[in-house]
């Protein structure tokens, strides 16, 4: 491979392309004299800067264009473009390196393997076909992408995750994730992005012209275009470091604070459980003290995966059927690469809920995520409805109907717990005697009929609890969105001002507690409800809710992060995946 990417870059002698200038051996040590780049690679100023400005994008991707059209017109075809491969010399110009995996036609007829990074993969490569002219114009949309809006359209850790992607799903248009671009840009990069080859721009000297006829380039749109679905209603709202003291003094010091909030929040359903199952306060201590430090170690998703399989176990004293049904959502919550603070916040709620600080979780998560919080909402209310039905609770502290008119017994018993738990140390210690009356067919059976039969028989209040949720963190969403709307258009482009996104973040969220609170006074199914709390009870949770989802909205906000990225994802063999 050394040898052969010596040779393709001594074919290529181009102003976008890096120049090799001598190839050589010494002590059986091939080495290759390449031309010296001191402007960095792409991928560290996107790192550094953020998303480029348009004109700048455009410029660097006509430049790439023009290097690859020459390296197609020699019979090469890079097949590994990505930002790090993008190196600039000290007049800024692009160009284009690392032809190591560098391929022409006939190569890759014969070894139709796929040696490339899975983040800028083409579709047709994860399907095992060869490396075409239009393989590199996807590579190039991928790149411009990048640039534009500051990461790929596609980011999992699981490289058969990104390959699924890249074949099957549709990547968000630019514009929709960072208003002020023009909208032409959206159909030049989703053409690049096509899935089918023949449906992408022919040659990369084709996408070069496109971009060059977009008018105005260089003046980002005034105004923020209102997109169909813009799931994070604060994303590119944050003021940056060098725009506000505020959030310079949150970079500094509110990392800490996020850190012990999903700490705590991974830690408390593994101590409420075991406090439930009665291991005594210093073992509970102990395994959520293990959470909550790899959590605030930085470690969150390794927290999340203890944590859960903490509770299965727990879980699995009290309710053995339903322990198997956590234990799946766990893998599809995996498999779906869920993020582990939406997880968290979510597991955490019917937890929270008895103390009064369902409105505080539901709006926090809309505030945060938009629609994917909204979603964290609705999966946290089904949860907490079915933790209350399973505990025979009419309600489950404010904001939780069960629609029960009288209390029934728990399948959380301590009893149960206890019994299992004895059962299966006997188990451990050769006394297998007891495991079998605990673990009685038809009582497991029972179990989850009774738990279905509750499930089946619940007022019609469960749902509307659902609901509910789902309405409020849909408000904050909406409020959220169309201030940010008001807010780019009013001032023409204001400078981020730290106290507008506190106030898009304080009214959106007064705004869904306020109907939160409305429906649940209001609202037949819910304001009928037997066991409902006062309503004084359902204000105040509602405004402790307000002032908790506005700090901490705020403090988790602006103290976002992109997820760390490897420079070289790990290269994967070609074979045909179930992604169709």
């Amino acid at each position: 491979m050394f040898v052969k990417e010596a040779r393709s870059l001594a074919q290529l002698s181009h102003a976008n392309i890096v120049s090799v200038f001598d190839v050589g051996e010494v002590d059986n040590l091939p080495y290759i004299v390449m031309e010296h780049l001191a402007g960095g690679s792409l991928k560290g100023r996107i790192e550094r800067t953020g998303p480029l400005k348009a004109a700048d994008a455009v410029r660097i991707a006509v430049e790439i264009a023009n290097g690859l059209a020459f390296a197609h017109s020699k019979g090469i075809i890079h097949a590994d473009l990505k930002p790090s491969n993008i190196l600039f010399d000290a007049n800024d110009h692009a160009k284009i390196a690392d032809f190591g995996i560098a391929r022409t036609p006939k190569e890759d007829a014969a070894t139709p393997e796929l040696y490339a990074t899975a983040m800028y993969v083409a579709p047709e490569r994860v399907e095992g076909k060869h490396a075409s002219v239009q393989s590199d114009v996807y590579g190039l949309g991928l790149v411009l992408y990048e640039m534009l809006v500051g990461q790929p359209p596609f980011t999992s850790t699981s490289a058969g995750v990104l390959m699924r992607d890249h074949v099957v799903r549709m990547p968000v248009p630019p514009s929709h994730l960072r208003p002020s671009l023009p909208k032409e840009l959206d159909t030049v990069v989703l053409k690049a992005l096509a899935k089918q080859p023949n449906l992408r721009y022919q040659k990369a000297s084709d996408f070069a012209k496109a971009l060059a006829a977009i008018e105005n380039i260089d003046k980002e749109l005034a105004t923020t275009r209102v997109a169909p679905v813009m799931t994070e209603p604060i994303a590119d709202f944050v003021p940056t470091v060098d725009q506000s003291p505020v959030v310079a003094l949150l970079s500094n010091y509110g990392q800490p604070i996020r850190r012990v909030f999903f700490a705590f929040m991974a830690a408390l359903p593994v101590f409420a459980l075991m406090v439930l199952a009665s291991f005594g306060l210093t073992t509970s201590l102990a395994a959520a003290g293990l959470v909550a430090i790899v959590a605030f170690a930085g470690q969150l998703g390794v927290a999340l995966a203890v944590a859960w399989a903490i509770e299965t176990v727990l879980i699995f004293l009290f309710v053995p059927g339903l322990a198997v049904l956590f234990a799946l959502m766990g893998v599809w919550v995996w498999l779906r690469d869920v993020r582990s603070e939406q997880a968290i916040m979510a597991m955490a709620m019917p937890v929270t809920a008895p103390l009064g600080l369902a409105p505080a979780f539901i709006l926090t998560a809309a505030a945060i995520d938009g629609l994917m919080g909204v979603i964290t909402a609705t999966w946290g209310a089904i949860l907490t409805v079915i933790f209350a039905i399973a505990a025979g609770e009419q309600s489950l502290g404010p904001f939780v109907q069960t629609g029960f008119t009288l209390r029934q017994e728990t399948l959380f018993s301590t009893l149960r717990a206890v019994d299992t738990k004895s059962a299966l140390i006997g188990v451990l210690q050769g006394r297998g005697s007891s495991f079998g009356d605990v673990m009685n067919p038809e009582t497991l059976i029972s179990q989850m009929a009774a738990l279905v039969s509750r499930l089946v028989g619940a007022d019609v209040a469960a749902l509307a609890t659902v609901i509910a949720w789902t309405i409020a963190g849909l408000t904050v969403w909406s409020v959220t969105r169309m201030l940010r709307t008001f807010f780019d258009t009013l001032l023409r482009r204001p400078k981020r001002w730290f106290s507008l996104y506190v106030a898009a973040q304080f009214v959106g969220v007064m705004s869904g507690a306020a109907i939160l609170y409305l429906l649940f006074i209001t609202w037949g199914p819910l304001d009928n409800a037997a066991g409902r709390p006062a309503d004084t009870v359902l204000l105040v949770a509602a405004m402790v809710g307000v002032a908790f989802a506005t700090a901490f909205g705020v403090i988790i906000g602006a103290t976002q992060r992109p997820e760390p990225e490897e420079e070289a994802a790990p290269s994967v063999a070609a074979r045909r995946l179930p992604v169709r």
